[in-house]
């Protein structure tokens, strides 16, 4: 006779029953069957071997890993595209700074040219004047 192998699984006390898997036989199958069709049910029984759960649950396993690493890889992608945009809003806010830094200088360039000319004119103006007070 063949040896059978019980799976079992306990849920939480809140759940009144537990779930378990068993290796049935063919003519287990074929016995829960009758007694299906003989209560009336219309639905069949689903079974499962163990090797059918193990791959059920590593496939389960491998959909949560790949879920978790395409998350992992969306926030690396995120920071990475911040960090982009706080250093291209940085090179902008420098570039910003030294554009007015530079329309300051030259600001500053043209007063003192005006100053010098407006300097150079009084002083003109000035010697004519004091020319003509002398004669």
């Amino acid at each position: 006779m063949e040896e059978e192998k019980i799976i079992s699984l306990s849920t939480s006390p809140s759940f009144s029953e537990d779930i378990s898997w068993k290796k049935e036989s063919e003519n287990d199958k074929i016995n829960n069957k009758e007694k299906s069709v003989l209560k009336g049910d219309s639905m069949s029984q689903e079974t499962y071997t163990k090797n059918e759960i193990d791959l059920k649950f590593e496939n389960l396993s491998d959909k949560v890993d790949n879920k978790f690493e395409l998350l992992s890889q969306k926030i690396d992608s995120g920071f990475s595209n911040q960090s982009l945009q706080m250093n291209n809003t940085l090179l902008e806010f420098k570039q910003a700074l030294k554009d007015e830094s530079e329309k300051e200088r030259k600001e500053r360039q043209n007063e003192k040219k005006e100053l010098i000319k407006w300097s150079i004119g009084t002083a003109i103006v000035a010697a004519v004047a004091a020319l003509l007070a002398l004669t």
